[in-house]
Order: C-alpha cells, then sequence, then structure tokens
C-alpha cells in the first residue's frame, strides 16, 4: 500500500516562502492498494496535481472518497483533470446527512462560479454512499464520525497486515461531541500510524473552541492512551508557518521520546509493505 500526500493544509490555501516546506494545498491525499486500486481521499487544491499524476499512470478507474464537504475539502474538484476524459470512471463516496456529495459539487459548479457544469462532464461519474465497512478491492475502508461542524468521518484503511487511520477536521475533546474521546482511542488502537488534524496550538485553541479541530497535545494524548507509536499531523492551520511546525515537533519529541511523531507534507509518500 503506497500513500501520498497532496494537499496537508486546513481551512484556505496559502503560498509563501514560509510554508514550503509542509506546503500549501488544502486537504488531499492518494492511497494505491497492492493490487493498483487508486483512491483518493478529499479534493481540496492538491487533487490538481494528483489528477496529473493519475492520468500519466493510466489510472483510468478512481474512487474518490469525502470526508466531509467543506470548501476546503472540495475545491479543487473542478480541476481534477480526469473529470474531463471520456475513459475516465470515477466513483465518488460521500455521506447524506446535511447534503450528498452530488449536490455538494453541483452546488460549486453552478454557473457563473465555475463555467463547466457536473452534468457536462464527459467523464463517467457514479456516486455512492459511503458506509461504516466496506471494500475497494482487498482493502478494507472502515468509518467513525468525527467531533466537527457538519457532519464528517474518520476514516480507517486495513489492507493485510497494515493499517492506519486518517482523522481529519476532529475536535478530539469537543463539548458537543459526536463521538466521545474513547471511542477514537478504540478506532485508532492497533494501526501502524495515524494522520489527524491538529491545527492548533494550545494558546490559539482557547479562542478555537468548539470549531472543530484538535491541538498537537491532543493527538498525542491519543496516541499514548491507543499505545500507536507513529503519528502524523495535518490539517496544518493557514498561519502555521514550517518554523513553528518544526518548533512544535521538537518540542514532542523531546517530550515523547518514544514516539516517532512527524507532520504531513505535500509531496510526502509513505509506503507500507
Amino acid at each position: 500500500m503506497v500513500i501520498k500526500f497532496y494537499g496537508t493544509r486546513g481551512s484556505v490555501a496559502v503560498a509563501n516562502k514560509e510554508t514550503k516546506k509542509y506546503g500549501g494545498n488544502t486537504t488531499c491525499f492518494y492511497v494505491e492498494s497492492n493490487s493498483g486500486d487508486a483512491i483518493v481521499i478529499d479534493a481540496g487544491t492538491g487533487i490538481r496535481e494528483l489528477g496529473n499524476y493519475l492520468i500519466e499512470n493510466k489510472k483510468d478507474t478512481i474512487h474518490l472518497i469525502f470526508t466531509h464537504y467543506h470548501w476546503d475539502h472540495i475545491q479543487g474538484f473542478p480541476y481534477f483533470a480526469p473529470i474531463f476524459f471520456e475513459k475516465s470512471e470515477i466513483y465518488i463516496y460521500g455521506h447524506k446527512k446535511d447534503v450528498t456529495a452530488k449536490n455538494a459539487l453541483i452546488y460549486q459548479m453552478t454557473k457563473p462560479y465555475f463555467p463547466v457544469a457536473l452534468s457536462e462532464l464527459p467523464s463517467k461519474i457514479v456516486f455512492k454512499e459511503l458506509k461504516n465497512r466496506m471494500k475497494i478491492g482487498d482493502l478494507l475502508i472502515e468509518t467513525i464520525v468525527n467531533n466537527h461542524p457538519d457532519y464528517t468521518y474518520g476514516l480507517k484503511f486495513t489492507e493485510k497486515k497494515n493499517s492506519f487511520a486518517f482523522l481529519t477536521d476532529n475536535e478530539l475533546f469537543a463539548q458537543n461531541n459526536n463521538t466521545p474521546y474513547e471511542k477514537f482511542v478504540d478506532f485508532i488502537r492497533g494501526v501502524n500510524f495515524f494522520i489527524h488534524d491538529a491545527q492548533y496550538g494550545d494558546e490559539i485553541y482557547e479562542q478555537r473552541i468548539g470549531w472543530g479541530h484538535s491541538t498537537h497535545s491532543q493527538v498525542m494524548k491519543l496516541a499514548k492512551d491507543a499505545g500507536v507509536k507513529n503519528i502524523i499531523f495535518t490539517h496544518h492551520d493557514h498561519a502555521s508557518t514550517d518554523k513553528f511546525i518544526d518548533k512544535v515537533l521538537k518540542d514532542l519529541r523531546n517530550k515523547y521520546p518514544g514516539k516517532n511523531i512527524q507532520a504531513a507534507a505535500d509531496g510526502r509518500k509513505i509506503i507500507l509493505k
């Protein structure tokens, strides 16, 4: 299984010299199973570059999973090159709790906001409901409801002995929660690594309670309680510089010497064998 990050920023894309190391594209990453199944998670601005990769590597059948439909997770879809090719078959998965994935994309691509309507795309697009448990090839995908404004899913991927979890846009200790903290502990227990929203530092979080995001220290508590050694922070705040993220990593590595603590960066690849 191969995992590659194409967008790791939260809320809005950024492009400046202070964010080059970790990147400025909004949320999107790619999973390729051992049998070659192409799975895209979210369609932030990073999906544009991913689309080019999929075309170059002749990946005509694509599975696109939406965790939710906030702007920073769908805004790159109109620039996803495979949607403009007749030979592309794109299966789109999402929840139906507040709005369907289809309607979210229709709204976004309605004129005058975009010149091409969803119904005018030449590719074959099939919409499916994201289930609590489902399989794409040999890859098992499980879901959990995150604590975030508007309905949002966390995901766990398992292929044979390898597994990882992806929990973006999740406030672990939300006051009005959908899911209690203990269930997140159970959800990630036993995975090789997990990727979690760590948009805020502790001081900023005090002003952002209820916004649906976690802090680095809260994510580390989750790792400790679940016994997971490998942690990757993602959904970096648009105001977080490379220097800030580097300092967070340094401080936490000193505090948790037994943990492998990383920050997701555009272009980073992970291979699980």
